[in-house]
């Protein structure tokens, strides 16, 4: 129920903004500077591109925010309109110190970028000397700036707010993912994951099993125990893993 509350929040805050916007890009438009039909197609073309690189936008911020903190980022393409490919972003954190902070740095790149975007749009709509039909850029990038900023779950997982309040409460879920990217870190750094803190992939609160950090959890468990030779345990891991993937495809 709080999820539902929150994601028609979030839908209302973009419709609210978006109809200011709208109301006063038309007030300036048509009743201050009387536009006609034939700037019009300025304002759709940069609507319609917002709309295509919103996403992507949000994407590079956590990209960007992700290397200044110090974290192993990786830009892959993936669709989401027929012909268009956005990228995505997977974090790893290079060493294992202050891997909390880096990760809220890195959580709030997205939304950061696009707050710029917004800025640059608003800008457009009181500055003068910044020409008015950019300032369509607002609107997308605020839907996607309000889907984020807000602590729910959809169904392509936790929104930037979501981790970062999770982060910050330290809650059983921030726990176990802080304790999954701890081990990968110890691993990319060249070292056996035989040699990882036993307790970071044992010692840790029970959460639910379609979240991403037990999927990654119950992995790391497998290849632990077959590094110490603990095949049993490795092969039921393993299969865990196995089963969670298909139950809950990423």
């Amino acid at each position: 129920m709080k999820n539902l509350v929150l994601k028609i929040i979030s839908y209302l805050l973009w419709v609210l903004c978006t109809a200011g916007v709208i109301g006063y890009l038309f007030y300036t438009c048509y009743v201050i500077h009387g536009y006609g039909a034939a700037d019009v197609w300025l304002f759709v073309l940069f609507f319609v591109l917002s709309s295509l690189t919103a996403s992507g936008v949000h994407e590079l911020g956590h990209f960007v925010l992700g290397l200044f903190s110090g974290m192993r980022a990786k830009l892959t393409l993936r669709s989401f309109l027929p012909l268009v490919r956005a990228p995505s972003v997977e974090i790893v954190p290079k060493k294992e110190d202050k891997i909390k902070s880096r990760l809220i740095v890195t959580a709030l790149g997205g939304v950061i970028f696009n707050f710029i975007f917004i800025v640059l749009g608003l800008v457009a709509l009181f500055v003068p000397q910044v020409p008015i039909w950019i300032s369509p850029i607002a609107i997308w990038h605020m839907s996607i700036f309000f889907d984020n900023v807000i602590p729910i779950t959809y169904g392509t997982g936790k929104t930037d707010g979501l981790v970062i309040s999770e982060l910050l409460r330290n809650s059983p879920e921030s726990r176990v993912m802080l304790a999954v990217l701890k081990v990968q870190a110890h691993v990319l750094s060249g070292k056996p994951i035989a040699g990882a803190d036993k307790n970071l992939l044992f010692s840790l609160p029970q959460i639910a099993e379609d979240d991403p950090a037990f999927i990654s959890l119950t992995e790391l468990r497998a290849e632990y125990c077959a590094a110490v030779g603990d095949t049993e345990n490795a092969e039921k891991y393993r299969a865990r893993f196995e089963q969670l993937r298909k139950e809950y495809p990423c």
